[in-house]
């Protein structure tokens, strides 16, 4: 088809053209470097014979080994790696319900839907604007459409003339929002990261339910994202039916170079092994690891350094995790040389239930010395008794910085930490590795959580809150001056006298 045909015919032509046509014809969506497996997904979604592509070993492995029936599924569900054109094919499937659907029963005014559903409206956006992008760019798709799109909604119409709704929706409560009129297909986008019913008010499973109900004859539910936790409704969906496609259901895993070789060539997909997690989930298409240990164990041992002492022309900073019962009661001193981040000295204090410790003991005769020695006036805390401690601290001429951190926050540190690690940036006592090497990485629906776990003496990983706070500061920072390069005599002589002068480690 071309873009040369006549208009009176377009739209009875169009409803018959395959979705493998109108991912592909540059007079639709364009994607004309479409690889093997794109377009079998298409024909799948089609209920077409594969053809040649039955044996292409990219189409095998996506559908789990097995073909399916050569007719038309109730639902596909992709899972597939990023930069995939997933959102493409969605956008091109959503085009084609419009036109496909069986308006025959409907009544005078009533007007069916296709739904485009997301976490978020503005995630639903993205295929939702490679609809209107591309239907206005198109001479044989822009005659479909009905006066000017909104911000989510656009019109379409149908060969029989009536019009066809094209609609971003974001989740609601128990499928509130695809509840009230007939659908002409649905698209879940960011499939694997929506919540099941046991798990959440707004979730998939009632989504689904609400449409399904409302399907006209042949309209089509799609599933699509990246895999993402090994639970909730993708997995458990995935589970169930990849290699073992039916009539009701077809479930594709595709790595992102099967799906799209000319972006992920090898080039770029042995640098994205450089994050293992990423890797498997974003290209390889893997569920990810339910709970692993964030930091290795041998990349810790090659971070452990000795305790110093203070050195001239350095600058300490300190940040402590306070606690009196069970938890202990942690503190750091901090610097940094050139790009390695030093952690110089590690202390601790633990008290019980019976026996807490005293606040005003801990200040006295373990954090107010080892400031003195260090040169530190301010000490890094989060919001714990901040402001009864902050009364303590300034008897012995110290101060706090509270720190009020969002979970998010020190997920972000805690894996920027993890970038330093593996790049040999950081550095800390014997004493700490413990803690760290029991930090664990969970994958939620939500995204990653760190967990400290509690240890049977009562502890919980205490100086990792310590260290995510105290190498905080130098996580983003521009990086200094090179610490290979030594400094000016004449300073260091006159920081040597200034030393000897003052008694202190800092004076500036």
């Amino acid at each position: 088809m071309s873009a040369a045909l006549a208009l009176p015919d377009f739209s009875a032509v169009l409803a018959h053209q395959p979705l493998e046509w109108y991912l592909t014809s540059q007079d639709a969506f364009g994607l004309t470097t479409a690889s093997p497996l794109q377009k079998a997904i298409c024909r799948v979604a089609d209920g077409e014979p594969l053809g040649e592509l039955a044996e292409d070993p990219t189409v095998r492995a996506a559908l789990g080994g097995k073909l399916p029936p050569e007719c038309k599924p109730r639902e596909v569900t992709l899972l597939a790696g990023i930069r995939a054109a997933k959102s493409l094919l969605a956008a091109s499937q959503a085009v084609k319900a419009s036109q496909v659907c069986n308006v025959s029963k409907l009544g005078p005014g009533e007007v069916p839907r296709v739904s485009v559903v997301s976490l978020t409206k503005d995630l639903a956006d993205v295929v939702f604007s490679h609809v209107v992008g591309r239907m206005q760019q198109s001479p044989v798709l822009r005659p479909l459409m009905v006066g000017e799109p909104s911000t989510d909604t656009v019109h379409v119409r149908h060969p029989t003339g009536r019009v066809v709704q094209i609609k971003v929706v974001a989740g609601s409560r128990a499928g509130s929002s695809l509840v009230a009129r007939w659908s002409a297909g649905c698209i879940f986008d960011e499939f694997p990261r929506m919540v099941g019913d046991s798990d959440g008010v707004v979730n998939w499973d009632d989504s689904r339910d609400a449409v399904l109900l409302r399907l006209l004859p042949g309209a089509q539910l799609w599933h699509i994202g990246s895999p993402w936790a090994p639970f909730g409704p993708a997995y458990e969906l995935f589970s169930k039916y990849f290699g073992a496609p039916s009539s009701s259901m077809v479930v594709f895993k595709a790595p992102a170079h099967h799906m799209n070789p000319v972006h992920w060539t090898p080039e770029r997909v042995e640098a994205a092994k450089a994050e293992p997690d990423v890797y498997r989930t974003d290209v390889m298409a893997e569920f990810a690891t339910p709970e692993e240990a964030l930091y290795s164990a041998e990349m810790l041992e090659r971070a452990v350094r000795v305790e110093c002492e203070p050195e001239v022309g350095h600058v300490y900073t300190a940040a402590m995790d306070p606690a009196t019962r069970g938890n202990s009661w942690t503190f750091g001193i901090f610097t940094r040389t050139g790009r390695r981040k030093r952690m110089v000295q590690a202390l601790q204090e633990t008290g019980s239930r019976d026996n807490p410790l005293s606040p005003r003991e801990v200040f006295r005769s373990t954090i107010a010395p080892l400031c003195r020695r260090f040169g530190v006036t301010r000490i890094e805390t989060d919001q714990y008794y901040v402001d009864a401690l902050q009364d303590i601290a300034r008897e012995f001429g110290l101060y706090l910085d509270q720190h009020t951190l969002t979970d998010r926050e020190k997920t972000e540190r805690y894996l920027a930490l993890k970038t330093k690690l593996d790049e040999g940036e950081l550095e800390f006592p014997p004493n700490v590795k413990a803690d760290l090497q029991r930090l664990r990485k969970r994958v939620t629906q939500a995204g990653v959580q760190i967990v400290l776990p509690l240890t049977a003496d009562g502890r919980h990983c205490d100086f990792a809150p310590t260290m995510m706070l105290g190498f905080g500061r130098y996580l983003r920072d521009a990086e200094p001056a090179d610490d290979k390069k030594p400094m000016d005599p004449e300073a260091v002589r006159m920081l040597k006298a200034a030393e000897e002068r003052f008694g202190r480690k800092r004076f500036w």
